[in-house]
């Protein structure tokens, strides 16, 4: 085992460096206790004091199921989902849901999102990721309440939004084909195929995901990836990417191997990751916050995935000082979905 760890390492070029001792278990305990302070007793989870965005919390929630004592919660926050779903939207759109403002314990739609395609492809990919707890009652959650018919009215969001090239459009009032977003579609779009054999033996809808899946898929490596320089486009039509601009330019090179558009395995996306490693060597240590001020814990899940476990235990120590061991702890610009990237990455380690 540590021989092919030290040869995965000299292969991608990372200096091997001892494994720092991390308590993973508590991490994801203390920040799963802080994403239970963050729901409201509806099911809402919050993403600012005042504001509750679907998108983020989809991604808090797929982190969270990975502390299974957290499964009723995950399914209030799915029931809020559910309940809020636009039919239709002020785009036209069925199945989306509205940002929500939050003050003096009430929720207000703001009538618009940040991106369509986005939002329906995380809460895909939440409904399979409940399913495969394992758990019978989350099983039967997805199932029965969930149902095949929403999770069919989410996919045909990113379905109705995708393009002639495969790609995905963010909303059809903003026509940007994101490298981000469409790397998230194909996940979603795989994991509602899969979620249609697995809960329901839905052989048709399987494929017509897959299909879909595969376009997008085909769509990211022909249109935005750059065989010459082994970058992606942050978008279509974008210029080449400045990996010194780290969002959305570098950070965005990590998506496809994180959403699994290409395999964690293979050698674009260790290459991607090279390229991100060495635009900003100083990663683990949050040196992009001169750009940025949020964490950024989905970087330490493509660590992780990339092999790279030595970098991953920085930055989980640097997460620690900065914001577990403080008063109070998880300040702002952490929020829910820094928390659902944190314990995902945290679980990966155990």
């Amino acid at each position: 085992m540590i021989k092919s760890v030290l040869s995965l390492f000299l292969v991608v070029g990372f200096a091997v460096t001892p494994v720092c001792a991390q308590n993973y278990s508590s991490d994801i305990t203390k920040t799963s206790a802080w994403l239970k302070g963050q729901q409201l007793p509806d099911g809402a989870i919050l993403y600012s004091a005042n504001g509750i965005s679907p998108y983020f919390a989809n991604l808090a929630a797929i982190g969270w199921l990975k502390d299974r004592s957290k499964i009723p919660h995950v399914e209030a926050w799915m029931q809020w989902y559910i309940d809020h779903v636009n039919w239709p939207d002020n785009n036209g759109l069925y199945g989306t849901v509205y940002n929500y403002s939050y003050s003096d314990g009430i929720e207000t739609s703001t009538n618009s999102y940040d991106s369509a395609d986005s939002s329906a492809a995380t809460f895909l990919t939440l409904a399979e990721a409940l399913y495969n707890t394992g758990n019978s009652g989350a099983q039967s959650f997805v199932q029965n309440t969930v149902g095949e018919y929403i999770l069919n009215v989410t996919g045909n969001i990113i379905t109705n939004l995708q393009q002639s090239n495969g790609l995905v459009l963010a909303k059809p009032d903003y026509r940007i084909e994101y490298l981000m977003d469409n790397s998230e579609d194909y996940r979603g779009l795989e994991d509602v195929a899969n979620l249609a054999i697995q809960a329901w033996r839905d052989t048709s809808a399987s494929s017509w995901y897959q299909a879909h899946a595969s376009s997008i898929q085909s769509g990211i490596q022909s249109v935005l990836y750059i065989s010459s320089t082994k970058l992606y486009y942050p978008y279509a039509g974008s210029s080449a990417p400045n990996m010194s601009r780290f969002y959305p330019d570098a950070v965005s090179q990590l998506y496809p191997s994180v959403q699994g558009v290409v395999a964690a395995s293979s050698k674009q996306a260790k290459s991607s990751y090279i390229a991100f490693n060495a635009a900003w060597p100083g990663w683990t240590n949050l040196s992009f916050n001169s750009q940025t001020p949020f964490p950024w814990a989905v970087v330490s899940y493509a660590a992780y995935i990339g092999g790279d476990t030595s970098s991953v235990n920085k930055y989980i120590t640097t997460i620690q000082k900065k914001y577990m061991n403080v008063t109070p702890d998880f300040p702002w610009p952490f929020y829910c979905a820094e928390a659902g990237w944190f314990i995902r990455a945290n679980a990966a380690m155990e």
